[in-house]
């Protein structure tokens, strides 16, 4: 009885799992801790309940959740919204250099080798896209002067974070760094850009109301979610990064009701399957107190420090103002899904990268909850000064300016004060 209890148990413990996750997340989210934590909590607890023979199944969904992330976050863009960018590369490049070039070398100098080194930097280098804008919106900031500037800043870190992937696949997949491999990926990705641009520029116009059409059929989602990880796993096997692929497929989608399609059939699997990349995540990770602790206290120092720092910079480049930027530059501290993708390439520094991850995600998410409270004891709002009371006229004042005015002649219709010469005597 006991041993079919247990085989019942076993067999139902993936499920139970996902049923962990919602009420994890659900009671997370109430306190304003973003769900990814709670399904990498899952994740690590599961280890000791599940299989891994019995999460197979779910395998396709830890794939897919990378390519149909960068998918969602092509579907914001188009080729000319690209070319705009370009104008938040000034807090964007401020950004890069804080938080991208201080880690690479501090963990080279402490003895990682160059792709180690380069993961730990990618790991540190961007914010989370989905906490800050969470919490942007549960803080009722979104209409904040700093928002605007923090969102540019998270896209120009989108960017550069699919532009590392196609930096970091190839590097990965030859084992070993090989300089002549950083300008053979460029070209690749500068070929992907010209095959897609092309595909904009003459196909999808072509073809543009037929994808409208077949986009209201029920059995769309299977042309959708086919072609999506068709792409990003061709990209793959071709030695680009599937990120890349897949934001570049996003990106040609025409902004007509083929869009909005997408996002109403997709979106929900594609929250399914980012959730089962962070449960795996943890799940496949054999966590160990890290033999480099002192490296990891000053990572996280410098984690909340360089981004307070940059970001406060940035502020300053785009025209805030003192308050404003001060409360910017604390609001911008949490890493997450980005760190946690680039992580996943190199198990070795796991042991270093999650804590980290997890510390710059509670630290940030607090900094940014108490940031206008600090900001005004930095700051202080200007008092406004009292107006000073109208003194009200004594009793029996109109009365008698009423009859001085009836009486004298400088207020008898604009006629003159002075003596009036009598003209009828001689003088």
């Amino acid at each position: 009885m006991t041993n079919q209890i247990h085989h019942i148990f076993v067999e139902l413990a993936p499920y139970i799992a996902l049923l962990l996750m919602f009420a994890s997340a659900y009671l997370l989210r109430r306190i304003s801790i973003p769900s990814i934590i709670a399904f990498m909590l899952v994740g690590f607890t599961a280890k000791f309940y599940i299989d891994p023979h019995h999460m197979e199944h779910f395998e396709i969904f830890k794939h897919a959740g990378i390519i149909l992330l960068f998918f969602f976050i092509g579907l914001e863009y188009s080729f000319e919204k690209l070319q705009n960018m370009l104008g938040a590369w000034k807090t964007g490049s401020v950004d890069f250099v804080f938080n991208f070039i201080p880690p690479f070398v501090l963990a080279y100098l402490f003895g990682f080798d160059f792709f180690s080194a380069l993961i730990l930097a990618a790991v540190f280098y961007p914010s989370s896209t989905s906490i800050i804008a969470k919490l942007l919106m549960d803080y009722k900031r979104i209409a904040s002067p700093e928002a605007e500037m923090l969102i540019g800043i998270l896209i120009f870190e989108d960017l550069v974070a699919i532009l590392l992937l196609a930096v970091i696949i190839p590097l990965k997949e030859a084992g070993s760094f090989d300089p002549g491999l950083l300008p053979l990926s460029l070209i690749k990705v500068s070929l992907a850009l010209l095959v897609f641009w092309i595909i904009h520029r003459f196909l999808i116009p072509k073809i543009n109301r037929w994808l409208d059409t077949v986009s209201e059929e029920e059995i769309f989602i299977f042309f959708a979610l086919g072609i999506v990880l068709l792409v990003g796993t061709f990209f793959h096997s071709i030695g680009i990064s599937e990120a890349l692929g897949a934001f570049l497929l996003g990106v040609i989608v025409p902004e007509t009701r083929i869009l909005e399609n997408i996002e109403k059939q997709l979106s929900d699997l594609k929250e399914l399957s980012m959730g089962l990349f962070f449960f795996f995540f943890a799940y496949e990770t054999q966590f160990t107190v890290p033999e480099e602790i002192g490296f990891l206290v000053v990572l996280i120092i410098l984690g909340v420090i360089l981004k307070i720092v940059s970001t406060y910079i940035a502020g300053y480049l785009f025209g805030l103002k003192k308050k404003t930027r001060f409360r910017a530059s604390l609001s911008f501290v949490p890493r997450g899904e980005f760190s946690v993708i680039m992580s996943s390439f190199e198990p070795n520094i796991k042991s270093i990268s999650i804590p980290f991850i997890l510390s710059t995600a509670i630290i940030g998410s607090i900094l940014f909850a108490i940031a206008p409270k600090i900001a005004d004891v930095i700051y202080p709002p200007k008092k406004k000064k009292k107006k000073k009371p109208i003194k009200r006229p004594k009793k029996g004042y109109l009365e008698s300016a009423q009859a001085f005015s009836e009486h004298s002649p400088s207020l008898h219709s604009g006629k003159s004060s002075s003596p009036v010469r009598d003209e009828s005597h001689p003088s």
